[in-house]
């Protein structure tokens, strides 16, 4: 197989990293990136298959809470998404 697919949600275990060569039947573990955590006991592996592809991988990392942000004296907040890792939110001054 070529290389191991990228994930957004989780990265290449730092031994699987430097392999270069991916005969069938190999496997490779990923672990959640910063930000995410695994939510299941489940390692998070793929497979090159017979047919020179990778399995699918689960997608078994779900992003973390950061919180609220809680009151923002002189200020507004707008929350756009969520609370979850990578949300955004929208500050804005009061009048004055």
């Amino acid at each position: 197989c070529a290389a191991p697919p990228r994930l957004s949600f989780a990265a290449l275990t730092k031994e699987d990293e430097r392999v270069n060569f991916f005969p069938v039947g190999t496997n490779v573990t990923y672990s959640c990136r910063p930000g995410y955590h695994n939510t299941s006991r489940s390692s998070l592996t793929s497979t090159c298959l017979e047919n020179l592809v990778w399995s699918e991988a689960a997608e078994l990392c779900q992003r973390r809470s950061c919180g609220e942000p809680g009151a923002l004296p002189g200020g507004k907040l707008l929350v756009l998404t969520d609370f979850q890792f990578g949300a955004r939110v929208k500050v804005s001054c009061e009048d004055g």
